[in-house]
């Protein structure tokens, strides 16, 4: 043991926070941590993509800055510090273990002194995880450890034992109650003077994703706004409120799957718990952001940014305020960045715009509305919106394009 704490940051793809707290599932090693630590339960995600997203948690910076844009687009910027070189200069041992889409081609493995990309059906449900265990068990003191697990990620398969009922109706909410114990066994691999954060990366639409209908009128509708640039957005909106109050674990909406293609919260909710040595026990239930997260682990560490490392990010502490959260929809599935989606969450709404297509606007008042189904009319609100969104990012047509298309192909994003 050491006086420095260790860190160990488990990253699960496509977790929405509704999941981890609700009786959907059966978490009780995540609901302990949840009660022990710091439990953020508004934080969102910079973007529905992992690759983006991973970048501004690992750097506290937007991808307007960061330089990573979506999966393919753009490598991390020589003008952020990301999170490993920090913690490195500070004397931490930095590793990862990674999966997806996080190759090292995007320069996210800058800082790592051991960066270990392993193969999506390595996992925690298979024979990775003795490996996995085994690895955080000899991580040299003190360690900050990132860990990216997979098993939630489309397509899910669930351990028999955990195919059942109790543990959740959809797959998706069972896979996620077999994960809880396999986190158990990370966090219990690593020495107790560690710091743990868990947190997702972006969230992920679950309810319908099996239904054949559901999947020839998505696939309708993508064709129309995807390919045609055709605003399918009001028969989609009815479509969606129609089936609002059918079918298990109902919080998204009927006519989307996964996620990358839109803004919608069960897309960029995402959790953040922080636990361990010097961490009060609090809930957190003001809105934060995922850029927060960076500044956040430095300041639970005791280490300090390097003095011109700016971040968009601050540190996350009971009692903050609401912060304007700005987010993305950037997925490979959009066909291009002129389906791209921008917004702004902030004081109980959220602006959505597409600024590469002649669209108008949308708007929705999530205290009335929290299932975003009904775009409502409020000009001054949206002026109001619009003004916290960053500046654009370089157009793609600028942005190196990564050599990593097979790769996304058997990851079934392309």
């Amino acid at each position: 043991m050491t006086d420095t704490p260790n860190l160990l940051v488990v990253c699960v793809d496509c977790l929405r926070d509704d999941f981890v707290r609700s009786d959907r599932t059966d978490t009780p090693f995540l609901d302990g941590l949840r009660e022990r630590g710091m439990d953020c339960s508004n934080l969102y995600s910079t973007t529905t993509t992992t690759t983006p997203a991973m970048a501004s948690l690992l750097t506290g910076t937007y991808n307007e800055r960061n330089g990573v844009q979506s999966l393919r687009h753009g490598t991390l910027s020589p003008d952020v510090d990301p999170l490993a070189e920090v913690l490195g200069d500070a004397g931490y041992h930095t590793e990862a273990m990674v999966t997806g889409p996080l190759l090292p081609e995007t320069g996210l493995d800058r800082g790592f002194d051991e960066y270990d990309h392993r193969a999506e059906n390595a996992d925690m449900f298979g024979d990775w995880r003795s490996e996995g265990l085994s690895r955080v068990e000899s991580l040299p003191e003190p360690f900050a450890a990132f860990v990216h697990l997979w098993e939630i990620h489309e397509d899910v398969r669930v351990p028999s034992e955990f195919d059942s009922p109790e543990y959740g109706e959809t797959p998706y909410g069972r896979a996620l109650s077999a994960l809880d114990r396999e986190i158990e066994a990370l966090v219990d691999a690593a020495p107790d003077d560690t710091v743990v954060a868990f947190l997702g990366d972006h969230g992920e639409s679950v309810t319908f994703r099996n239904s054949p209908v559901r999947l020839l009128l998505k696939s309708a509708r993508d064709a129309l706004r995807y390919y045609g640039g055709v605003d399918t957005r009001n028969w989609a909106g009815k479509l969606n409120r129609r089936w609002a109050d059918r079918g298990p674990d109902i919080a998204d909406h009927y006519l989307e799957n996964g996620h990358g293609e839109n803004v919608y919260d069960f897309t960029t909710n995402v959790p953040f718990v922080l636990a361990g040595p010097g961490i009060e026990s609090a809930r957190v239930d003001a809105q934060l952001r995922q850029v927060d997260v960076f500044p956040t682990l430095l300041d639970a560490l005791g280490v300090d940014a390097r003095p011109e490392n700016d971040v968009d990010g601050d540190p996350i502490r009971p009692g903050v305020a609401d912060r304007p959260a700005y987010m993305r929809a950037c997925g490979a599935s959009l066909h291009g960045d002129k389906n791209w989606a921008r917004a702004i969450r902030y004081d109980g709404a959220k602006y959505v715009e597409y600024p590469d297509r002649d669209w108008d606007s949308e708007l929705y008042d999530l205290e009335a509305d929290p299932r975003e189904l009904q775009r409502i009319e409020d000009s001054a609100l949206e002026a109001k919106l619009q003004r916290l969104m960053p500046e654009r990012g370089r157009p793609l047509d600028e942005v190196e394009q990564l050599d990593i298309d097979d790769h996304l192909e058997d990851l079934g994003y392309l």
